[in-house]
């Protein structure tokens, strides 16, 4: 139960960092997405079903408040989560490249599946544009995050599990 209460916070303090604190740190028109982070670290840490679970909470708060319609980022985000959380169950969760590597590609699908909703089917075909202009700098922009957020992550984790160990002891 405190699980869930604290990733609830962080999504919550997250999206509220990126309404009100990102819009200043923009760059080329471009702000970073520490959803797709937190989704990706969290999902690699816990697994697929929890990180599915957090990206769809994540993308229906982002849905909820800026999206056009809801159920994209939702779809996304849950999307990421799973993906980020299946294979990788036994790897050594110290090592920072794994999630770099999936931030890097998971942000790339998630930012040219959003391209082909919002504007391939609005017969606005320029995907060579989108794609120079928004999407590589928003991968780098968020690229640049992972490290610290996926510390953070993995920190919160280490003593959410060293907190459900002892209390499962205190129980017997």
């Amino acid at each position: 139960m405190l699980r869930i209460a604290v990733m609830t916070a962080v999504v919550i303090v997250n999206f509220l960092l990126q309404s009100a604190l990102f819009q200043f740190i923009e760059i080329l028109g471009v702000r970073p997405d520490t959803a797709l982070v937190f989704i990706a670290s969290y999902a690699i840490l816990r697994g697929d079903v929890e990180g599915a679970a957090l990206g769809f909470g994540a993308g229906f708060l982002r849905d909820a408040y800026y999206g056009p319609y809801i159920g994209l980022h939702s779809l996304l985000y849950m999307l990421t989560g799973f993906v980020c959380g299946k294979p990788f169950k036994n790897f050594f969760r110290e090592n920072f490249f794994l999630p770099l590597i999936l931030t890097f590609v998971c942000s790339m699908l998630y930012q040219s599946a959003y391209y082909v909703v919002n504007f391939m089917f609005l017969a606005e075909g320029r995907f060579l544009f989108y794609m120079t202009n928004i999407i590589l700098p928003h991968t780098v922009y968020t690229l640049l995050l992972t490290v610290p957020v996926y510390s953070i992550m993995y920190e919160l984790n280490n003593k959410l599990e060293s907190y459900e160990k002892n209390g499962r002891k205190t129980k017997r």
